[in-house]
């Protein structure tokens, strides 16, 4: 069985990627305020769903 402390933070890892990505486009396509601004709003729902989910 696969250890799911260790593909909890590769999901971590990965989505953080994928928000990173999603910034920058928000970032190109109107200003670095709103791909900044993006960025903390989705990494701050991550946070915290992780620290929902988390025991």
């Amino acid at each position: 069985m696969a250890n799911t402390h260790y593909l909890f933070w590769v999901m971590f890892g990965a989505l953080t990627l994928l928000f990173i990505v999603i910034a920058t486009f928000v970032g190109m396509s109107r200003t670095a305020k709103h791909g900044f601004f993006t960025l903390v709003v989705l990494m701050a729902i991550l946070v915290a769903g992780a620290l929902y989910i988390s025991p």
